[in-house]
């Protein structure tokens, strides 16, 4: 008979800095040491964690019937959406406070108070990882991603140094302007959108691949030369 994989859950997160594991991660052993278990972390670098670190962990079709339906919700793995979100937002602090992102921004809300329920969360977040964040109504609409899916959704955004958030400030007032001044062209919508992506650190080739998936579902693939002073 095979011996049975066993599998650990993380619980505490006692490496703030590393980028290879985080809580709700679950791992399989690889062995064990005096002080905890073994395992190999998200890049497959091997890694010693500490006992208070994790839980065993037990998949769903294997687990005992459990007693009620929140223990069997996380024993099944399934996150209720305001954990899944603050999660997201724990990993892109992380990323910020570590110097990997100087912009990163949480998923949208579908509107102001649902963002402004996870205001005392955030502000626990960017104190523990010692960064910064802003409050944003609506993120700057680009090429970068789909406008539609975005408009009007209000977001948080993560940043270190306020320098970053005046960058971030003046791409928006020089859409404005242009706007204005009925000068934004898609050459000007693709060339913030790439200052944008330069800004949320994201690699030249990614950047490229961005727009065109955006333009692609905004349907703005082939436009003539009217239609790109309408963007």
């Amino acid at each position: 008979m095979e011996n049975a994989v066993r599998k650990i859950r993380i619980v505490k997160k006692s490496d703030a800095a590393s980028l290879e594991y985080e809580i709700g991660d679950v791992l399989t052993v690889e062995g064990t040491w005096y002080g905890g278990v073994n395992v190999k972390g998200r890049s497959g670098i091997p890694l010693s964690l500490d006992r208070e670190e994790y839980e065993e962990y037990a998949e769903a079709a294997e687990a005992p019937a459990l007693a009620s339906a929140e223990s069997e919700g996380l024993r099944s793995g399934r996150i209720d959406p305001f954990s899944f979100q603050l999660g997201v937002m724990d990993c892109f602090c992380e990323m910020v406070s570590s110097g990997l992102k100087t912009l990163a921004m949480s998923h949208p809300f579908s509107d102001r108070q649902e963002r402004d329920s996870y205001l005392e969360e955030v502000k626990r977040l960017c104190g523990q990882y010692e960064i910064l964040f802003y409050p944003e109504d609506e993120a700057l609409l680009t090429a970068l991603f789909p406008k539609e899916a975005n408009r009007g959704k209000p977001l948080f955004l993560f940043y270190r140094q306020e320098e970053t958030l005046n960058s971030y400030l003046k791409l928006k007032k020089e859409q404005q302007e242009l706007i204005r001044q009925g000068r934004y062209t898609r050459q000007e919508d693709r060339r913030l959108a790439y200052s944008f992506g330069q800004l949320l650190s994201y690699p030249e080739e990614g950047i490229v691949r961005l727009i065109q998936k955006a333009e692609k579902e905004d349907g703005r693939e082939e436009q003539t030369e009217e239609e790109q002073h309408a963007i």
